[in-house]
């Protein structure tokens, strides 16, 4: 019989003498817990921020219209400062801390699983807790860090910005002497100023031609007006002079997009200058066709140009969005010389008819007055 220092009968096998192994559901609870509380403080310090930079807004709002440039421009680094680069402080932080503890924890985990049971000192069913943890804390860990990096980048962008505001010295400023002022190059500061007007993070402000209008209700580009003549001087045009002077500057604008699109795009360019002007030259030539290039002259043509307008303003900007529109134009560019070759082979047809019917017909009077054989013969006969 044993005593009480022998086995006990209901005491199972493997399991240590200070209790039971940890349970895997409330290991799992208790990390969603700890989580959770983590994020609620972090969303509440962030509405918090929100609060307090929609109440600053609020007030630059209502007195914008009679503040100075230098009086402006410390109010919308502030708002910067506050709101967008606190926030992508705040974003860095937090997803490096994170990223820092559930690493911490998928290397334990790891470290675990890799001892195996046995080391450990427990069964099989206790161990697959440790690859189980580990499985989750690594992409954790991965997707934490994706968000720390997202912050620390948004953070650098919003100091680039704040640099070129300090620079500007009026409404208006150039790009070259913002480049000069940041001590970064040109095509940096152009392509973070695109993402800045695009965003909202320059609120009312446009890039054009180089230059930076930081507020458009008090510096918008004037227009150069176009002097016009008096209606007695200038005769009015036919239809078929506005259609060769359309031509012409359509061909113009197809030379001076030479050079500035990729080499599909080129290639297309090229294609539909040699198209267009054959168009142009057949009607000029026959003005009983304008009819058949009424379309074109109302629709395809300016859309044209307002597609080529949109591939040139995209400027040496490579992000995916830039690169879709690029590929879209070049390809309905394709489409349109398509569509060109058609039109002229059809203007071509119409006209093919009407010379058959003439030559039918001159060969008939030759037959006719007997010249069709010996022309010498038939002219001495006659």
């Amino acid at each position: 019989m044993e005593n009480h220092w022998g086995k006990d009968p209901n005491r199972q096998t493997g399991t240590p003498e200070y209790g039971p192994a940890p349970d895997l559901d409330e290991i799992i609870n208790g990390a969603v817990r700890i989580g959770t509380g983590i994020g609620s403080t972090v969303l509440s310090g962030i509405s918090y921020a929100l609060d307090r930079v929609e109440e600053g807004l609020n007030s630059v709002r209502g007195s914008a219209k009679e503040q100075p440039f230098a009086h402006w421009k410390r109010k919308l680094d502030k708002r910067l400062q506050d709101k967008n680069q606190d926030e992508a402080l705040a974003l860095a932080i937090t997803g490096w801390v994170l990223a820092a503890c559930f690493g911490i924890a998928a290397v334990v985990m790891w470290a675990l699983a890799a001892a195996g049971p046995q080391g450990l000192g427990v069964t099989q069913e206790e161990f697959l807790v440790f690859p189980i943890l580990m499985a989750c804390f690594t992409p954790l860990t991965v997707g934490f860090g994706i968000m720390g990096g997202v912050g620390v980048r948004k953070y650098r962008y919003i100091s680039r910005l704040r640099r070129y505001l300090r620079g500007a010295r009026d409404w208006v400023c150039e790009v070259s002497v913002l480049a000069q002022a940041s001590l970064l190059s040109r095509e940096q500061v152009c392509k973070d100023l695109q993402q800045a007007v695009a965003n909202g993070d320059l609120p009312n402000a446009l890039l054009e031609d180089g230059k930076l209008y930081l507020d458009l209700e008090r510096c918008a580009p004037e227009e150069t007006p176009v002097p016009q003549e008096p209606a007695e001087t200038e005769p009015a045009l036919d239809e078929a002079e506005c259609f060769r002077r359309e031509g012409a500057a359509f061909l113009e604008e197809l030379r001076r997009c030479s050079g500035k699109l990729s080499a599909d795009a080129e290639e297309e360019l090229a294609q539909m200058q040699k198209i267009c002007a054959a168009i142009f030259s057949f009607v000029h030539n026959h003005p009983e066709q304008l009819p058949r290039v009424r379309r074109l002259r109302e629709y395809y043509l300016p859309t044209t140009r307002k597609l080529l307008d949109t591939a040139q303003g995209l400027g040496e900007a490579d992000g995916t969005h830039a690169q879709e529109i690029r590929r879209d134009i070049t390809g309905i560019l394709h489409t349109l010389n398509k569509a060109y070759s058609k039109l002229y082979d059809t203007l071509l047809q119409d006209v093919s008819l009407d010379v058959s019917t003439e030559i039918d017909t001159l060969e008939t009077m030759l037959r006719q007055d007997g010249l069709t054989h010996d022309f010498e013969s038939d002219f001495k006969n006659g």
